[in-house]
């Protein structure tokens, strides 16, 4: 009986060991390796009117993408490359909604007269790298819901592109082209009349 404890102690105790080692060895990886981020900054050059004067709204903000990256690198034997923003994206779409509907003449008060949902359903980049080249991927899709007493407007916005190099994908460009791309589509909701024309 001693000798069937003593032998169930050993491999308890290797075990332990085992699993003492694998935890070191994934703190090591994960030190010697840190995760990249892009920088998400889109920048409205969009002015200030008068569009929605005398207009007041509650904004409410969904993200309902499955993950938080904004950039993956598939290459052919190897893991994906992920790489989140700095800052959720969600909060980076509300700042910037925010500021530019404002500078429009929307004032945000809860409860409103108008209630705008915003819908992230896609917002990436998506690249295959070969030995010697490069091809990109970018989809970004936004929805704008709006409820008030007149009822509900649903409104999808959506921005693609295709891109391609030799060599190795540069980060840089591909957050450059994220951020241009992001623009873009904030840009079109702003500025969009037939969501103007609905609010009340």
């Amino acid at each position: 009986t001693l000798d069937r404890s003593s032998a169930a102690s050993d491999v308890y105790k290797r075990q332990i060991f085992k699993f003492m080692l694998l935890c070191t060895t994934t703190l090591l990886m994960a030190c010697s390796s840190p995760t990249q981020q892009v920088i998400v900054s889109p920048e409205l050059n969009i002015g200030s009117s008068n569009a929605y004067q005398l207009k007041q709204a509650q904004l409410l903000m969904r993200d309902l993408r499955t993950s938080p990256h904004i950039v993956q690198i598939l290459r052919t034997g190897e893991a994906t490359k992920l790489y989140s923003p700095q800052q959720a994206i969600i909060e980076t779409v509300e700042i910037s909604l925010t500021k530019a509907l404002k500078a429009n003449g929307l004032r945000f008060n809860t409860p409103a007269a108008n209630q705008i949902e915003i819908i992230i359903d896609n917002a990436l980049v998506s690249v295959k790298q070969a030995m010697l080249k490069y091809s990109a991927s970018n989809l970004m899709n936004i929805r704008v819901v709006i409820h008030n007493s007149k009822g509900t407007l649903s409104k999808a916005f959506k921005v693609t592109g295709t891109s391609n190099g030799p060599l190795k994908a540069d980060l840089a460009v591909l957050e450059r082209d994220f951020n241009q791309q992001l623009t873009k589509l904030l840009s079109q909701i702003v500025q969009n009349e037939e969501l103007q024309q609905f609010m009340q």
